[in-house]
């Protein structure tokens, strides 16, 4: 077990320090910057690779198996991006054992992957076959305007540095490609329902939290055009290990309907969207 060491730190995106505390969670908080909106953690662990890196490798036979359990379920994902298709070239960020990157090469796709976990990246090498770097994007050293698709899936959350993430796929983004995120929506019911006792609320992990709001605030900024954003989820038990909530016997009535509505107002728990690099 790694413990966070924990350091000052002020908005990614907009580079403001005036922010407002929303939620105290083990050893940290969440704050809400006062310009553009982002949630992060601070103070925000400042040895986040080393965190990744204990708690991946502990999990690593889980991540292999889903490779197989998930592999219809994924290429059923990747066929919404289909529609993008020109070279062929895709890439994923924290691709872990490589589960999207099996489905999207049965698929057709030219894929690779970079993960900063050495542990799942070194499986997906030479257990799965698949070119995965091992380091940030930012490290890769891939080409100008080279790939159709970036994807991402339970990652943005993990960044220490999201805008910096997401200007170097627009510029490995050929004009007219696509970058697709699944995360974490800090707007949703479950988090109002839930709060700290949400396995997903903890700053020492999940350092960045997003909001239909804020996802276009970030694109602006890395320089994308936001194309679409859509959330999916809704949980009323409480899943944090740790925690001993007890949810009201009432609350599973709440799931359904609460459900339906996350179709019009995009509180579900889990955030996607679409932003794609200019034309010109």
């Amino acid at each position: 077990m790694t413990d966070p060491i924990f350091i000052d730190t002020n908005c990614d995106v907009c580079g403001s320090w005036d922010s407002k505390e929303l939620l105290k969670a083990k050893g940290s908080a969440y704050h809400e910057c006062s310009s553009c909106g982002l949630v992060f953690s601070r103070p925000m662990p400042a040895n986040l690779v080393d965190i990744y890196e204990v708690q991946y490798s502990r999990r690593l036979d889980l991540y292999a198996k889903k490779i197989e359990q998930k592999r219809k379920k994924n290429r059923k994902k990747l066929k919404k991006l289909d529609q993008f298709r020109k070279s062929g070239n895709f890439l994923e960020i924290g691709c872990n054992a490589g589960a999207v990157l099996c489905a999207a090469r049965d698929a057709g796709w030219k894929v690779k992957g970079v993960d900063v976990s050495p542990a799942p990246a070194a499986f997906a090498r030479e257990k799965m076959g698949l070119d995965v770097f091992t380091g940030t994007v930012e490290e890769g050293g891939y080409p100008d305007n080279y790939f159709d698709v970036i994807f991402t899936n339970a990652t943005l959350e993990h960044l220490r540095h999201p805008l910096a993430t997401l200007k170097e796929c627009r510029r490995i983004l050929r004009p007219g490609g696509i970058f697709y995120a699944d995360t974490v929506n800090w707007d949703s019911y479950t988090r109002r329902l839930l709060g700290a006792n949400w396995k997903l609320i903890s700053p020492s992990d999940h350092v960045h939290l997003y909001t239909p709001s804020n996802i276009v605030s970030l694109c602006h900024h890395a320089g994308f055009d936001h194309v679409k954003t859509w959330t999916t989820g809704v949980r009323v038990k409480a899943n944090a290990p740790e925690s001993t909530f007890k949810t009201p016997w009432h609350w599973s009535l709440l799931k359904g309907p609460l459900s339906f509505l996350t179709r019009l107002n995009k509180m579900g728990d889990s955030i996607e969207f679409l932003a794609q690099k200019p034309l010109k």
